[in-house]
């Protein structure tokens, strides 16, 4: 399995209706996605680092799925409108296998 993990920093000003969206719209790509075996996205709490941030955890099974994932239609619909949300210089993006 590959887990993709996914942090973005919030931009200032952006309401919190509009991170909820793009929170739900994140989760959806589970509905939209057949390769996503799992997907966890929510808002830091703050307790220990950041507060301003969004994290996506995104499970497939191999290579192929993420390259699918990735590529899907959905996701590539997701990126273009992350700018509006999320600062796009400083994602934090990593994959690990387990």
């Amino acid at each position: 399995m590959i887990r993709h993990i996914f942090i973005a920093t919030i931009k200032p000003n952006v309401s919190d209706i509009e991170i909820e969206k793009i929170i739900q719209n994140i989760r959806n790509l589970k509905e939209q996605v057949p390769e996503i075996r799992h997907i966890t996205v929510g808002r830091a709490l703050g307790l220990l680092g950041s507060n301003d941030t969004v994290s996506m955890i995104v499970d497939v099974e191999n290579r192929t799925e993420f390259e699918r994932f990735i590529n899907s239609e959905a996701h590539q619909q997701i990126s273009a409108t992350a700018g509006e949300v999320f600062q796009t210089d400083n994602f934090v993006i990593s994959q690990i296998e387990f």
